[in-house]
């Protein structure tokens, strides 16, 4: 995760387990937001960063997970799921 990125505890925030500045892994020093970002009156955070990666990034890497089982057929949610994971795992670590 860059440093130049503010993170949010996410303490009480119903976005935290798909925002990636609660998921994101801390490396060295980061800053954090001092208070919770989320308005609670508005059900809404001005400062939301979706983790999860769209179908169009998605797709690529499951056809290529596909190809690398040797185009087996009836694996295709497995394919799915396990490329979603990679992008997940990738975004949150780099």
């Amino acid at each position: 995760m860059p440093y130049d990125i503010t993170l949010c505890c996410g303490q009480d925030c119903p976005l935290q387990d798909t925002c990636l500045r609660c998921t994101a892994v801390i490396v060295g020093r980061q800053d954090f937001f001092t208070r919770l970002p989320y308005d609670f009156g508005a059900n809404q955070c001005s400062y939301y960063w979706d983790d999860r990666p769209s179908e169009e990034k998605i797709r690529p890497v499951a056809y290529q997970l596909w190809q690398n089982s040797g185009c087996q057929e009836g694996n295709a949610l497995t394919h799915w799921l396990d490329a979603r994971k990679q992008l997940i795992d990738k975004l949150r670590n780099s």
